[in-house]
């Protein structure tokens, strides 16, 4: 009987392995394809902080200095003596010769100054 008990027990405890096992596997975050090919097309045509209307934001503008579409993964901290904003986007930057010429990533702030440290991952899309 105890026997039966543990055979049992150890199905479960396989099965339920196999599940979570594979069920990880599916789930899992592929690693996407950035690659540094893409991200030296990028050039940057402003990086600072920005005033409008009163209202305060750390601007970032790039443009495409290759003949295809880019997108790029941006993570911004931006600190000043009122606190500190963090933030992860993306910005999708057309070819070179296409319209809009290029692509505008914006940050709101409370400040028009601080320190601002950014980094950015890039692929052909």
């Amino acid at each position: 009987m105890w026997k039966r008990k543990l055979l049992l027990a150890a199905g479960v405890i396989g099965a339920l392995g196999i599940i979570g096992g594979a069920s990880a596997w599916l789930l899992w975050p592929q690693p996407e394809n950035w690659t540094e090919e893409a991200k030296l097309c990028i050039g940057d045509k402003y990086a600072g902080f920005w005033e409008a209307s009163g209202q305060y934001s750390f601007r970032m503008e790039f443009e495409n200095n290759c003949y295809r579409k880019i997108a790029c993964g941006l993570d911004v901290m931006v600190s000043n003596a009122r606190g500190t904003v963090k933030d992860h986007g993306t910005v999708t930057i057309p070819a070179r010769g296409e319209m809009p010429g290029a692509a505008v990533y914006s940050l709101p702030t409370t400040s028009s100054s601080g320190m601002a440290q950014t980094a950015r991952n890039c692929r052909f899309v």
